[in-house]
């Protein structure tokens, strides 16, 4: 008896793996349109990027025209070099680290104390993806 249960409860397990087996519809019918390659996406200069950076952070923390000039320094110097990094196929190295460092280190030497903070603060907000960028 217990075997006759056991192979019952065994059946049982295994029958949804064969109760539906799908056979393969013919290509023509059900294949939605052939898309074409997807190109990956034009990026800005670098300059225009660095300008649009420098722009955000000059509204968002009240940079004055000296700071707002160093800033734009130091934005087109990173992006060109993190330009330069994935051009040279470079995904996750630790030239985006040392990049990311030297910016910080740069900002510290020319911002003010409350700017920093609100640097980081939106750096936390946006996840620190514009420190990343």
């Amino acid at each position: 008896m217990k075997k006759l249960i056991a192979a019952i409860v065994v059946m049982m397990a295994m029958s949804p793996v064969f109760a539906q087996t799908a056979t393969p519809a013919p290509a023509a019918t059900k294949q939605a349109p052939a898309k074409a390659p997807a190109t990956p996406k034009a990026l800005p200069a670098p300059e225009q990027r660095a300008i649009a950076y420098s722009d955000e952070l000059k509204t968002k923390l009240h940079l004055t025209d000296d700071q707002y000039k160093k800033v734009l320094a130091v934005n087109t110097e990173c992006i060109r070099r993190k330009d330069a990094l994935k051009a040279n196929g470079d995904k996750a190295g630790n030239g985006f680290k040392d990049i990311s460092a030297y910016r910080k280190q740069q900002f510290q030497t020319i911002l003010t104390p409350d700017q920093l903070t609100q640097l980081k603060a939106m750096n936390a907000q946006h996840g620190g993806k514009k420190d990343a960028e």
